[in-house]
C-alpha cells in the first residue's frame, strides 16, 4: 500500500467518524466515501466487494428515505446505516493494519 492510499483510507475513517458524531449528514457521507474509494485505487477485489456492499446499504437507505418523503431515516434505517458505518470502519481498519 502506498502512503497516498493509506492517507485516503485514513480520510475515510475521519469522514465516517464525522458522520457518527453528527458533523456530517448521510447525503454528504455517501459521495465523500465514493470519491475516496475511487481515488484509493486498491486492487484487492474482495475488499472492494465488501466496501461496496456496506456503502450500498448507506445509499439504499438514503434513497428509500428520499423516495418515502422522510426528512430522516426510520429506526430500522438508522440501525442499518449504523451497522454499515461500523462495518466500513472495521473493513478500512483491517486494511490499514495489513499495510
Amino acid at each position: 500500500m502506498t502512503s497516498d492510499q493509506e492517507h485516503k483510507l485514513r480520510m475515510m475513517v475521519t469522514v465516517l467518524e464525522a458522520f457518527e458524531n453528527g458533523q456530517l449528514a448521510l447525503d454528504s457521507l455517501i459521495p465523500k466515501l465514493e470519491g475516496l474509494f475511487n481515488a484509493v485505487g486498491l486492487d484487492d477485489q474482495e475488499w472492494r466487494k465488501k466496501f461496496w456492499y456496506s456503502w450500498g446499504e448507506l445509499e439504499i437507505n438514503y434513497a428509500l428515505a428520499l423516495d418515502s418523503g422522510w426528512k430522516s431515516l426510520d429506526d430500522v434505517g438508522e440501525q442499518i446505516v449504523a451497522q454499515a458505518v461500523a462495518d466500513l470502519k472495521s473493513l478500512i481498519g483491517a486494511k490499514l493494519l495489513q499495510g
